[in-house]
């Protein structure tokens, strides 16, 4: 271990039990002291024992822990830098009555829009609210599916994730922002941030496109109106193909497209949220994964994705197309979300080859969902 310049002061006594708590885990080469007080902030140099550095990490972390210490763990130039960093992040204390309020609110605000894109007006007779089921229920069983597939690989980890927040929107096209899920501190490693970064858009795919097959069976070809304006949903490569599997022809083209069911636009609905969070960008679900498996390059990676958005809604609109206003607002949030993904606390150990894997089929089901063109009006 490196000499000490330190004379005997209250944060003395703490160091000296943070260095025999990292015993048989880490040889000490260096140690910094950072700030300093009764639980001073430490820095540790040199390297773990060991090959199995997820273990040692969990290790770790019980052992500070129990001395109100969190560890930090990242590598600068070969040399393993642990942070013992004081305080520990409780379990967050959630408000379960919140969480279902939003979630009636959400309810209410979808169903409201499912009957109005059923010709009906709920405002004169609310009875007609149950018109917009087959819309609410299967976008809402997507978004739920998203959001708790996040929420409970979270608690597997032991992070500190909150309940889902449904958020209603009744003005909006859809009824709802979305949902999401507040996490109140570092995420533990890049497996649980790839782990919880990708179960959300894999649990919602697992409900979307079965309820994709479906609503498409339920729908019709019509021809095109001619003498109003009318949106149009955009294509994908993955809901083009879908189409032409279940129609056996390009939609929309010759002046026909399909008439969605309400079941139909809910799961395009979902399978648009989920492309719009695929995004490698900060803490979107995209953002886990990508710094997951390629660090602060993922950052390069974000900053480029932030300008294509931009880019891409200013070139829309410029050329008289409202859906620019889709990426103009995410390109937004993503701005006040920021768009360099946090370090997670044990930023030291790889991904694996598996998870590698499935972080390039997530590359490919973004490739296949992306939707650049939401919404299109068509004039007659």
């Amino acid at each position: 271990m490196g000499n000490l310049d330190i004379n005997p002061t209250p944060e003395r006594a703490m160091l000296d039990k943070l260095t025999t708590a990292l015993a048989g885990l880490m040889e000490i080469e260096a140690v910094t002291l950072l700030e300093v007080g009764e639980h001073p902030l430490v820095k540790f140099s040199g390297q773990l024992l060991g090959d199995d550095q997820d273990t040692i990490f969990e290790q770790l972390c019980a052992r500070l822990a129990a001395l109100g210490y969190t560890p930090v763990l990242y590598e600068e130039g070969g040399v393993h830098i642990l942070q013992a960093v004081p305080g520990v992040v409780d379990a967050p204390q959630n408000r379960p009555w919140i969480n279902g309020l939003l979630f009636i609110a959400t309810l209410i605000s979808v169903l409201f829009i499912g009957a109005l894109n059923e010709g009906a007006d709920p405002l004169a007779d609310l009875g007609d609210l149950v018109l917009g089921l087959p819309f609410a229920g299967t976008l809402l069983t997507i978004l739920t599916s998203h959001e708790l597939s996040h929420y409970f690989v979270g608690l597997r980890y032991g992070s500190p994730v909150s309940l889902p927040y449904f958020i209603p929107l009744p003005l909006s096209i859809f009824g709802t922002m979305g949902a999401l899920i507040v996490q109140r501190g570092p995420m533990r490693s890049r497996k649980a941030l790839f782990d919880i970064g990708a179960a959300g858009p894999l649990g919602g795919l697992i409900l979307a496109l079965p309820f994709l097959v479906i609503g498409l069976s339920l729908s019709q070809v019509q021809p095109l109106p001619t003498s109003e304006s009318f949106y149009v949903e955009g294509n994908s490569l993955l809901y083009f193909m879908v189409k032409y599997f279940i129609f056996g022809q390009p939609l929309p083209a010759g002046g026909v497209d399909v008439m969605l069911h309400p079941m139909a636009f809910a799961a395009w609905a979902g399978l648009l949220v989920t492309a719009l969070n695929l995004f490698p960008i900060g803490q979107f679900d995209g953002g886990h994964i990508a710094y997951a498996m390629w660090g602060q390059n993922a950052w390069k990676i974000g900053r480029l994705f932030l300008f294509l958005c931009f880019g891409w809604g200013i070139a829309l609109l410029v050329l008289g197309n409202t859906a620019g206003g889709t990426w103009i607002t995410w390109g937004m949030l993503a701005s006040l979300m920021g768009a360099r993904h946090p370090a997670p606390l044990n930023d030291i150990t790889p991904l694996d080859a598996a998870r590698r894997r499935i972080g390039w089929a997530m590359v490919l089901i973004f490739v296949l969902i992306l939707v650049p063109i939401p919404l299109m009006v068509i004039n007659p």
